[in-house]
């Protein structure tokens, strides 16, 4: 071969070395923001003297330089310094893929290989076009809490589609030109434990998004759940729980329904914890399905009319069940309307089962004809959030045991907050 035909091969080789050199990574800078587009704040580790983005809960979102190219690029989470570069991303390999548009420096984003209809975007950077939430991801327990975000343009697929390898930055001869490649470090809370948070709410409108005055449901079950384990908790008087110090895992916070209730929203979500700051779940919604709940009271059900209902729908049968007491402390069960009547009229405290036991029996009525739903829910201040038929399962049990309770018995006081609900229930002053 002449001198004069390597000419250009030495050229091409020349030109490579100088493009190559002229390769840097993060020549377009990430930024990493909150959903607000707001920065987060930006700090310095001492021991190594490099930076890092530093987050309180693990909503991450990645803003892209506004100076950016379109295309597409390959985004994922990683370990930051042992460097195996373990991933961390949790979700589908495709969906972090991230086609990026920018029109004179705002930045748009969509999932061009995903089938995925529910990527979250927030703000981008300053507020201008979008950024994308890096959520869900692990947590490596040598470096934990600590992370490194990666965006470039050029990868392998060596491995296939599901395991795509992000190549090092430099000159790339299948792009023509300088690969993009950027990254950044952060790190997500104090490293001592995620708290699982949230609420459930009623939802009066229906609408499945909480409004101001919709008030949150005291004493309702939320399970946090693994395939292996199930953690239990109950909301607080404000209808928020928390499930303190939950290890790095992937889960599924469910909300049981209540019989009465049915849900505005879904009831179980699925949340990834990499063990690092409190994740707080999107509100739950319940509304109570349209049941009755008219109470009467004793005087109703010791008239003429109550005395009618009670014959028709054959309600005196019924009442031995209930454990009734006098006020001797002596089971009783009413076996004629006119021995009903009298029962309820000369009910007193002196016993105070034999109160109870008046009250019992005019929500049992209220029951029997369909007045009061069993799943009708009260709210009392002594004993909290419950059902009329966990109410009168609660009375019933007390009768079974202390027929008698008069002044100075240490079980009255029980028996007093029982009456009382019930009283409140027959009277529709407790709905809740």
């Amino acid at each position: 071969m002449s001198k004069s035909a390597l000419l250009p091969i030495v050229l091409q080789s020349l030109l490579a070395t100088a493009a190559l050199a002229q390769c840097e990574d993060n020549v377009y800078p990430l930024s990493l923001v909150s959903a607000q587009g707001v920065p987060a704040p930006r700090l310095v580790d001492p021991s190594y003297g490099g930076h890092y983005f530093q987050f309180d809960s693990e909503a991450v979102f990645l803003a892209f330089d506004p100076a950016t190219p379109s295309g597409v690029y390959y985004v994922h989470v990683t370990d930051p310094f042992n460097g195996a570069d373990l991933v961390l991303s949790g979700n589908d390999p495709m969906d972090r893929f991230v086609q990026v548009v920018n029109t004179n420096g705002v930045i748009t984003l969509s999932l061009p290989f995903s089938n995925n209809q529910s990527a979250v975007f927030g703000l981008g950077l300053g507020g201008q076009g979008q950024s994308l939430l890096l959520q869900p991801f692990g947590t490596n327990p040598a470096e934990p809490c600590q992370f490194k975000v990666w965006a470039g343009d050029n990868w392998d697929l060596t491995y296939g589609p599901e395991n795509p390898y992000l190549l090092r930055g430099g000159f790339s001869a299948a792009l023509g030109r300088c690969a993009v490649l950027s990254y950044e470090n952060f790190r997500i809370g104090s490293g001592i434990g995620t708290n699982v948070t949230g609420s459930v709410f009623r939802d009066d409108d229906r609408s499945g998004t909480r409004n101001g005055s919709e008030p949150g449901l005291a004493d309702w079950e939320v399970r946090l759940v693994t395939g292996s384990t199930s953690l239990s908790t109950r909301t607080d008087a404000n209808g928020r729980y928390v499930f303190p110090n939950v290890p790095a895992a992937t889960y599924t916070v469910e909300v049981p329904l209540v019989a009465g209730y049915v849900g505005t929203t879904t009831l179980q979500l699925a949340v990834e914890v990499c063990g690092c700051a409190d994740q707080n779940i999107r509100d739950f919604g319940v509304v109570a399905q349209s049941l009755r709940c008219c109470g009467h009271t004793i005087g109703f059900w010791g008239n003429c009319n109550g005395l009618r209902l009670v014959s028709g729908y054959r309600i005196l049968p019924t009442l031995p069940g209930l454990y009734l007491r006098n006020q001797f402390g002596q089971q009783v069960a009413p076996g004629s309307a006119f021995a009903l009547r009298s029962y309820l009229r000369m009910a007193n405290s002196c016993n105070m089962a034999y109160m109870l036991s008046a009250q019992l029996v005019a929500m049992h009525c209220n029951v029997m004809t369909g007045l009061v739903s069993p799943h009708c829910r009260i709210r009392d201040r002594q004993l909290g959030v419950l059902t009329i038929g966990e109410l009168m399962q609660r009375a019933i049990a007390s009768l079974a045991q202390r027929g008698y309770t008069p002044v100075g018995s240490q079980f009255r006081r029980e028996q007093e907050l029982l009456k009382n609900a019930l009283d409140a229930a027959n009277n529709n002053r407790n709905w809740y």
